[in-house]
């Protein structure tokens, strides 16, 4: 069974020209015809543009060349700190959407890597840009992404361990940051082009019971609290939360970057759609 992947197209990529069908140098995929050379400046008998060399005056022979999209690299910047493993499906999610996006920079003939972080960035939590779905599906699998009371310190550091050339980054996070460190980090990517991907908590506090003792944990801060939940303090803690989460969005937007937004889990509908409607 194929594997889900989506499509995007990313205006910034640059182009090579292809003269013929040697593989060993040939980058993406040849669909995009650019005009015709000299067969004596490019011999390749696979590709005689008749047309052009039939009806030129002075018998020339020509050939066919065409744009070929350069390799881009697709990165899946995931936040593995505390906040994110409260949630015990976040892990799931984060390899789901890993995966999906690693199938879908391969279809498209370009790269992916994976950079996961919380208090440290490891080597064991970096994925180096490959082409290799069997080996990148593996290597998702195996790394373990559970931290316990672990920061997201390391944040400030990504930036050193990402390729120098312009990148599409997929942010994975829950994102509960302080808003200006949020605007600090997009700062720092700011020579790619970030996708943030909203893990969301909402649908979690929404089933919430009405009455009860609750404990909620703060695991950056390893501060724990313990709360008597009644309807005003459930609808409050919502409200709370959707006002975080439209501040978050309202950075995203000063940064003219649209985000996607996964609840219980990954909706590949959803994110065919955000790339038919977003331009990068």
């Amino acid at each position: 069974m194929k594997t889900a992947q989506f499509s995007y197209s990313v205006s910034w990529r640059s182009k090579n020209n292809s003269y013929g069908n040697n593989l060993s140098s040939k980058i993406g995929n040849d669909f995009e015809y650019s005009g015709s050379k000299n067969f004596n400046d490019h011999p390749d008998l696979t590709r005689i543009d008749i047309k052009n060399s039939i009806t030129d005056p002075y018998e020339n022979i020509f050939v066919k060349t065409y744009n070929l999209n350069n390799p881009i690299n697709l990165i899946a910047l995931c936040d593995t700190s505390s906040s994110m493993s409260v949630v015990k499906k976040n892990n799931l999610i984060i390899k789901d959407l890993s995966k999906l996006i690693a199938a879908s920079a391969i279809e498209q003939a370009d790269r992916f890597s994976m950079i996961c972080y919380n208090d440290i960035i490891t080597n064991n939590f970096m994925l180096e840009p490959g082409n290799n779905l069997q080996y990148i599906n593996q290597w998702i699998d195996e790394v373990e992404l559970n931290s316990s009371k672990s920061s997201s310190s390391a944040a400030k550091e990504i930036n050193k361990y990402l390729p120098k050339e312009k990148s599409l980054i997929f942010w994975i996070s829950d994102f509960h940051y302080p808003l200006d460190k949020i605007e600090k980090i997009l700062n720092d990517l700011s020579s790619h082009h970030v996708i943030p991907l909203f893990i969301s908590s909402e649908d979690e506090i929404k089933r919430l019971p009405k009455y009860g003792f609750r404990k909620f944990i703060d695991s950056e801060l390893d501060i724990e609290h313990e709360i008597f939940l009644r309807p005003s303090i459930k609808d409050k803690i919502l409200n709370d939360y959707k006002d975080t989460k439209d501040k978050i969005f309202q950075v995203f937007s000063k940064k003219q970057l649209k985000q996607i937004v996964v609840n219980e889990s990954v909706d590949i509908e959803s994110i065919k759609k955000y790339f038919m409607s977003v331009h990068i």
